[in-house]
């Protein structure tokens, strides 16, 4: 690739106001967001190639930088794009669907699943994507709010194997007696 064909990266930062566009979340979240990523604030913003890098993009692959910095589709919005239900597109995602290649998602909290446009898009039209993507799941919960994932059923099933506590009430039976 001769120099004249590789985009031209600058040093571009994202502004707080531009993430919580990009990734459709409170702009409270953002900071949490990025320090989840493991990426840190350059001055006034954050360095959109580290972004990119994190979500898995071969930046020598990009064409064009700036379709990057699109806002990232909402699992309601693929979905109305397939003409499918959200669950089902849920499912597609997950593999549990029997077509099972919709493109990988970003996860920012149990009910909130993100993909990139132009891959949803190229995609659909069955076209090499315009950008080189490890295609893995990834997932950005930030703090607190981060789950196990454990499914309701396992979580039963371990409360119900855990040894019971004593009740109030035995603490104030006498002890069994003794032989």
């Amino acid at each position: 690739m001769e120099q004249s064909d590789k985009p031209n990266w600058k040093l571009d930062l994202a502004m707080v106001k531009d993430l919580a566009e990009f990734f459709r979340i409170d702009r409270t979240a953002v900071p949490d967001v990025m320090t989840t990523m493991g990426i840190p604030k350059r001055g006034a913003g954050y360095p959109w190639i580290r972004i990119w890098v994190a979500l898995g993009i071969d930046l020598e692959t990009v064409k064009d930088p700036e379709d990057l910095k699109n806002p990232l589709a909402e699992l309601k919005q693929v979905a109305a794009k397939l003409g499918e239900s959200a669950k089902t597109t849920r499912r597609r995602s997950n593999g549990e669907h029997r077509d099972k290649s919709i493109p990988a998602y970003i996860e920012f909290g149990p009910r909130k699943r993100l993909f990139f446009p132009a891959e949803i898009e190229s995609w659909l039209l069955g076209e090499q994507l315009p950008f080189g993507r490890e295609q893995k799941n990834l997932s950005f919960i930030p703090g607190q709010a981060k789950r196990t994932g454990a499914r309701k059923a396992a979580r039963r099933e371990a409360e119900v194997t855990l040894s019971p506590s004593p009740s109030a009430a035995a603490m104030f039976m006498a002890p069994p007696k003794s032989g």
